[in-house]
């Protein structure tokens, strides 16, 4: 039962927190729809040479782009709504839009906690009015693996946002943003692969559930460096 917990709580987490890889894995088999509840559709694939299954969630905020975009750039606000985040600080800003991060995860006793370092790069595509969050595992030297932990590896990951307008049943339009969460994690350590990969059902589900959530929060603003690069670039015009 630990196991199982761990491995929904390392799910649930590593797709929200983490960036950038020298060899990015290649292009996987097309996504399989599994489930679809409170507007969320939920897919999984096979990922070539790894035995752990790709997850992908694909939803509707009503929120603006803007602020989805600030929510995710926040990291001191990060452990309200990312399961299990004990831990984050950057440890290196290589620019305004790429960085160098590590996160500390808790799971249940008696396995040790798991930590990452990843790269994070924002960019995005004025033109389709999107922006990018992606996300993939790196090594780097201030951050070595510590006894403490067990590294995991976040082989890939990403949260695209699209301005979006929906339909509503009576008709009338809500404006808002259309969010693709994906992810590729393996957790190491003493998790077997066929458990994470049991309870992936959970996970895009809970994602953009959370994520929801937190832009919905009376007190998040939105973030000064988000604001002025998607005006500068035309987004909020």
């Amino acid at each position: 039962m630990r196991v199982r917990l761990l491995a929904s709580a390392l799910l649930t987490t590593f797709a929200l927190t983490a960036a950038a890889h020298a060899d990015p894995p290649k292009e996987s088999a097309q996504w399989e729809q599994f489930d679809e509840e409170d507007g969320i559709r939920m897919y999984r694939r096979d990922v070539p040479g790894t035995s752990v299954v790709g997850l992908r969630g694909e939803g509707f905020i009503a929120a603006p782009i803007v602020r989805v975009a600030s929510v995710l750039a926040d990291r001191k606000r990060s452990t309200e709504w990312i399961d299990r985040l004990v831990k984050t600080k950057v440890i290196r800003e290589i620019s305004e839009s790429e960085s160098i991060n590590w996160n500390h995860i808790k799971t249940p006793s008696p396995l040790k906690d798991r930590d990452f370092v990843f790269k994070s790069l924002i960019t995005t595509d004025p033109a389709k009015k999107k922006v990018v969050f992606s996300y993939y595992s790196v090594t780097d030297p201030i951050a070595p693996e510590y006894d403490d932990y067990v590294r995991g590896s976040f082989k890939s990951g990403k949260f695209e946002l699209t301005m979006a307008e929906r339909t509503n049943k009576d008709g009338t339009k809500t404006k808002g943003t259309i969010v693709v969460a994906e992810v590729v994690v393996d957790p190491k350590g003493a998790v077997p692969t066929f458990i994470v990969n049991m309870v992936q059902k959970s996970w895009p589900h809970k994602t953009l559930t959370a994520l929801r959530k937190q832009v919905a929060k009376p007190d998040i603003k939105d973030d000064k460096r988000v604001v002025d690069r998607l005006t500068r670039e035309g987004f909020l015009q």
